[in-house]
């Protein structure tokens, strides 16, 4: 495995949001298991279509309704490992669990870091609350991320041009 490169079973939290000045600003995901906090930098656009894809799989499958939202603000410090070209999501309607992959944006020839981790559906739920408010204000989408009919969405390769 590339360094950089992560794997983590169920996450204690994810989250997702923006660092800087309006027009300038850099945005996260991040995730904690135990003592491990692990940031990724993505694109708006990506951040957008994931929250997107959650709520499209909450009115496709038996959800219950979201509770109390926890604190979604990112934890310091915010040290990315690397930013995020692609991205695949599933949700195991059996497990009520969410696994998400990241692969590393990185010239072409060079084998990108990887990153996996897995998260409960109210972990899913409240990162998808907060940021679809504030994603849906932002001009323009990019389909980065695809639903599939199976309830699993899959990304396209940002660093490649659309056929």
């Amino acid at each position: 495995m590339p360094s950089g490169s992560f794997d983590l079973d169920l996450v204690n939290r994810v989250t997702a949001g923006a660092v800087g000045e309006a027009g300038k600003r850099t945005f996260y995901l991040q995730m904690r298991a135990g003592s491990n906090l692990i940031s990724v930098t993505v694109e708006k656009e990506q951040l957008r279509t994931l929250t997107e894809r959650l709520q499209e799989v909450f009115t496709r499958v038996s959800v219950p309704p979201a509770g109390k939202l926890p604190n979604m603000a990112l934890e310091e410090p915010i040290r990315p490992v690397w930013r995020v070209g692609f991205m695949t999501l599933t949700y195991s309607q059996e497990e009520k669990r969410f696994e998400v992959s990241l692969v590393e944006l990185v010239e072409e020839g060079a084998e990108p870091a990887t990153g996996h981790f897995e998260a409960n559906l109210p972990q899913m739920q409240a990162l998808a609350a907060p940021q679809r408010a504030s994603l849906t204000r932002w001009p323009g989408t990019s389909p980065l991320l695809m639903a599939r009919p199976n309830g699993c969405c899959c990304a396209r390769d940002v660093s490649r041009p659309e056929a």
